[in-house]
């Protein structure tokens, strides 16, 4: 168990790095939103703030998984434990809350139709085999966004923030009643946020590209 929860960290890790270093932060970080007058930089400015919330979560949750790891050994030390799972999950709700707010902006504005036209247009198969994209994310991304659903991705990445909340809440119910939760939720804890890092990533390289 040890050596697969340090395996998945390094691979998370790794995606991090790769969203820094291609300046696409995570979730659509993009300049212009596609939506109409000064909504669309609203709207830019919210997403980089729930970008920036969800790469703290995902560092809080790594330092939780840490004091997993040294558990093995020392025992399992609740309070800090306790402490990194509160901060991550403050950190989604915050993430979700600005998703909410951006849907509700992004709905009441409409859609700027050059920008939706480019998406509709955008041959994500080709990107994907071009940059080594994993094929089953950039279906989902394509499913919506190459039918000009941006809202419908929005509402896709809120769904995600909602499950990753779910599962952290019950990480702190199994640590306020003084024990560790069994392997396949810390699993299901790696493997969301993974797929809300790429799903968001994945949307955010399209949107520069185009």
């Amino acid at each position: 168990m040890k050596h697969k929860i340090i395996k998945w960290l390094l691979g998370i890790t790794l995606v991090l790095a790769g969203i820094v270093c291609l300046h696409a932060v995570i979730v659509l970080n993009d300049p212009y939103a596609p939506f109409k007058g000064r909504t669309s930089a609203q709207v830019g400015d919210m997403i980089t703030d729930g970008a920036s919330e969800l790469l703290q979560s995902a560092a809080d949750a790594f330092l939780f998984l840490n004091e997993m790891e040294v558990a093995d050994r020392d025992g399992l030390n609740v309070n800090a434990a306790l402490q990194r799972v509160d901060l991550a999950a403050a950190r989604v709700e915050q993430a979700l809350r600005l998703f909410r707010e951006i849907i509700v902006s992004g709905r009441e504005a409409g859609y700027e139709s050059r920008r939706i036209s480019k998406l509709r247009g955008f041959d994500y198969s080709r990107f994907a085999e071009e940059n080594g994209l994993n094929r089953e994310v950039m279906g989902e991304v394509s499913n919506l966004l190459g039918k000009g659903n941006v809202l419908g991705f929005y509402h896709r990445h809120a769904s995600n923030l909602q499950e990753l909340l779910a599962t952290l809440q019950r990480i702190r119910a199994d640590l306020l009643a003084g024990k560790r939760s069994d392997n396949g939720v810390l699993w299901s804890l790696l493997q969301q946020y993974n797929k809300t890092l790429l799903f968001g990533n994945y949307a955010s390289l399209i949107f520069y590209k185009i």
